[in-house]
């Protein structure tokens, strides 16, 4: 039995190299990434619009550093959406969301009110260098009517983007 199960031994010899290369591939896919910030709130922060008279007076707040803006961490072209929920409320009373307005994106967008679809602001937005982001100011205009009850108002204000000539965004 010995002999039988030494013929069917055979040793392996390997031979080593001080080097080994190997090709690596990694696939990056398409990011649209954006965020919204108010005053050097953080991303995503809540837009506090403060004193406000019921005066019928169009108050403005300019976007930039100290107010509304979006910023793109995209690595395509993007366009850019923006709409808000619906009426500013407060209970039972509200504000009527065309008083509400935005203006200018970077991209000299005119005055516009605020409205339930998506419209969009911005068209082929280019990415950013890498590991940065690009940033556009936004303008909002509110009017608040007279007599309007006293309370805090709120609405949602969505921005969207899609890949550039993408179809428009239908949520959230």
């Amino acid at each position: 039995m010995l002999v039988v199960g030494m013929l069917y031994y055979q040793p392996v010899n390997a031979e080593a190299s001080p080097s080994a290369t190997q090709t690596l591939e990694a696939e990056v896919e398409p990011t649209v990434a954006i965020a919204a910030e108010w005053a050097g709130g953080g991303n995503n922060s809540t837009i506090i619009l403060s004193d406000l008279a019921a005066d019928n007076m169009e108050r403005s707040w300019s976007g930039g550093s100290g107010g509304e803006q979006v910023h793109s961490y995209s690595n395509v072209a993007i366009d850019l959406y923006v709409r808000a929920a619906g009426d500013l409320t407060n209970g039972s009373n509200t504000i009527s969301l065309d008083l509400l307005k935005y203006a200018d994106y970077g991209a000299s967008v005119s005055k516009t009110s605020f409205t339930t679809e998506y419209v969009r602001v911005l068209l082929g937005w280019d990415p950013p260098s890498q590991g940065g982001r690009v940033t556009v100011p936004v303008d909002l205009f509110l009017t608040v009517p007279f007599a309007t009850p006293p309370g805090v108002y709120t609405t949602t204000i969505y921005h969207a983007a899609v890949q550039e000539n993408a179809e428009q965004p239908t949520s959230p």
